[in-house]
């Protein structure tokens, strides 16, 4: 069983930078919560620009041992607005959040299934997801033709 740990993820930078993700812990509903509070992207520390990461876990099981397991999994990239030092005061304007870039990830894997059914099912999901078409697709909003 792995041990919840920091985790570094390199971005899709020409010259990838690594982001560290800080477990935070887990909320009343069992949602496993990281962080990366040390981005570029975020040198103030707002911390509605810090990227998230959060995953959860279910177990349904059925009659007769059948049944699945599921794990949501969830990204979340902040940007923040541009604020200037244009308020009357001369006091520059506390960061706010414009929006969030996300990735939602379900995995759903019948009570039956053996690892090598999860380990293919995932890995070749993640591949396929950074293949030419899928990658355009999602990122250039080109569907493919």
């Amino acid at each position: 069983m792995a041990v919840i740990a920091s985790m570094t993820i390199a971005d899709a930078l020409g010259t990838p930078v690594n982001h560290t993700f800080v477990p935070i812990g887990f909320d009343s509903k069992g949602v496993m919560l990281w962080q990366d509070q040390t981005s570029a992207d975020n040198p103030l520390g707002v911390p509605d620009g810090f990227t998230n990461m959060w995953a959860s876990s279910s177990l349904v099981t059925g009659k007769g041992g059948s049944g699945r397991f599921s794990l949501d999994y969830r990204f979340a990239k902040p940007t923040l607005e541009t604020v200037s030092n244009s308020t009357q005061s001369g006091i520059l304007p506390a960061a706010q959040k414009a929006f969030d870039s996300s990735v939602f990830i379900k995995c759903v894997f019948s009570a039956r299934s053996s690892l090598q059914n999860r380990k293919d099912a995932v890995k070749m999901a993640v591949l396929g997801f950074q293949s030419t078409q899928l990658a355009d697709w999602s990122t250039l909003y080109q569907k493919p033709y």
